[in-house]
């Protein structure tokens, strides 16, 4: 029996923008770090990326009384997310797959291809976690799909399925870490208010806003800086380093 009626997101700001490049677009939002009181899902969270986390602070989930502590039905549904991956990952997985086989034949109806990132608010490493009733990770077992996810974790790049495409994702402590993902070939997305660059960290830029299809980013030798714009109030008025003032 499925405990999630609604698994994946496809209707946010976010995934609707893949739409005019024929993606169905699926991002599982869980809630991030240690919020749901079960563990630390996000591992190289900085505290900047923690106190302005759009899983909490962006979209449906920002629209509570008391930013800080309210709740609402989107906060209490990605806290239950992520306990059940804490409590049951196995369970988890399995129910992730049953959600993604019905979206890939929404996406077959509707002429699109799918593209799913299962880390909307968190930085699960599922490539290295095996579907023991299919002796696969979540990507092996849908070859034909492709996924894309942002990661803190500088172990994980370079050691991922041919249809899981990873960008770094840059804060205020780990910039030695984009520096050494961009010698070796791998995006950077940054978030960046002010006046859009040419280049950072002496590279050059790309908008990362048109959509969240991040496999689709050109690639070279020294990679790219993805540029986000800030997203939710709080991200808008930071002063942490998290967001780039240009």
């Amino acid at each position: 029996m499925l405990k999630f009626k609604r698994f994946f997101s496809t209707d946010s700001p976010k995934a609707v923008k893949a739409d005019k490049f024929g993606y169905l677009n699926a991002i599982n939002y869980m809630a991030p770090h240690a919020s749901a009181g079960v563990g630390n899902l996000c591992a190289a969270a900085s505290p900047g990326c923690i106190s302005l986390c759009l899983g909490v602070y962006s979209g449906q989930a920002a629209m509570v009384r008391d930013l800080e502590h309210g709740t609402n039905a989107v906060r209490d549904s990605r806290k239950r997310k992520a306990r059940y991956f804490t409590e049951d990952a196995q369970a988890f997985l399995e129910e992730a797959c049953l959600h993604i086989q019905r979206l890939k034949r929404q996406a077959d109806k509707q002429n699109k291809t799918l593209c799913v990132r299962l880390n909307g608010s968190t930085d699960i490493p599922f490539e290295r976690i095996k579907i023991k009733s299919r002796g696969l990770s979540i990507m092996d077992a849908f070859p034909e799909v492709q996924f894309v996810d942002y990661t803190k974790r500088f172990e994980r790049l370079g050691k991922t399925p041919a249809n899981l495409h990873l960008t770094f994702s840059r804060s205020e402590t780990n910039e030695s870490f984009c520096k050494l993902a961009l010698k070796r070939g791998h995006n950077v997305a940054v978030v960046l208010a002010g006046k859009f660059p040419k280049t950072f960290l002496d590279v050059p830029t790309i908008s990362g806003d048109e959509h969240d299809l991040r496999h689709l980013d050109p690639m070279r030798a020294g990679g790219y800086v993805i540029v986000l714009a800030p997203k939710g109030h709080k991200a808008k008025r930071d002063t942490s380093g998290f967001v780039v003032r240009s």
